[in-house]
């Protein structure tokens, strides 16, 4: 598994160049398995890590261009994801609620914030 985008940041990283390969295995099978986003918790739980490690990963591979951070909304009573943005400032225009069939305040919606693909590296097929 390579490109050359990963391999830059794992160069410019090489402490660390052992647990970005295994981040990135884990993210590529995920992306094959259907997952659109990868969570800083659950690619913790899968290398050992902890959640802030994780995230620190996921955002050294994000400033690399291999992966870009998102905003999911979720509406809170329902658990149902309303929308995904890329911008934080996006997270005011609020989405209509389809399930309760109401507009939510901010304060009705849970905040996730996960990584998507943003190289081939993580698409292709294996």
């Amino acid at each position: 598994m390579s490109s050359p985008r990963f391999e830059r940041v794992k160069r410019s990283n090489p402490r660390i160049a052992e647990l970005l390969d295994q981040l990135g295995m884990y993210i590529q099978n995920q992306i094959q398995s259907g997952q659109t986003f990868v969570l800083p918790k659950l690619a913790g739980a899968a290398l050992r890590l902890n959640d802030g490690e994780a995230f620190v990963l996921l955002e050294i591979l994000a400033t690399g261009g291999l992966l870009r951070r998102i905003y999911n909304l979720y509406c809170r009573k329902t658990g149902v994801l309303l929308a995904t943005v890329d911008d934080p400032r996006q997270l005011d225009e609020i989405p209509h609620c389809d399930y309760c069939d109401e507009d939510h305040q901010l304060q009705d919606l849970k905040v996730e914030l996960a990584f998507a693909p943003n190289d081939a590296l993580f698409t292709k097929a294996a």
